[in-house]
Order: C-alpha cells, then sequence, then structure tokens
C-alpha cells in the first residue's frame, strides 16, 4: 500500500506573499513569506518544478481571501 502525501492544489496570494499547499490527504500547509524577495524564491521553486495546472492564483480584487 502507497501511502506516500503528494501535493494536489498550490493556491498563491500574490497580494499577501503567501502559498498554500493542499495535499492529496487533505492537509493544508502555509508558507508566507516575510519579502518580495522570499516570494519569488519560492515561487521559482514551484513553477520549476510543480504541475502548472496544479497552481492557481487569487484573485487580487476578491476580499474574502
Amino acid at each position: 500500500m502507497n501511502t506516500e502525501e503528494t501535493v494536489q492544489d498550490i493556491i498563491v496570494d500574490v497580494c499577501k506573499k503567501r502559498i498554500t499547499l493542499i495535499s492529496n490527504e487533505g492537509e493544508t500547509r502555509f508558507v508566507a513569506c516575510e519579502n518580495t524577495e522570499q516570494f519569488m524564491g519560492v515561487m521559482d521553486v514551484i513553477k520549476n518544478t510543480a504541475d502548472p495546472e496544479l497552481i492557481t492564483y487569487v484573485d487580487p480584487a476578491t476580499k474574502d481571501n
């Protein structure tokens, strides 16, 4: 039985510099970046390694995020 946990969704909130990772087992992890440089570094890793279909960007016009 393979019980390897994998990322199934990546939600990027550019305004808050926050990235939410959701696993196939329903676990949620937050990556809160303290500055733009740190955020861009994490985004580079995501863009270079993650399936683009997993990435969702939060609409900056959304008030409830």
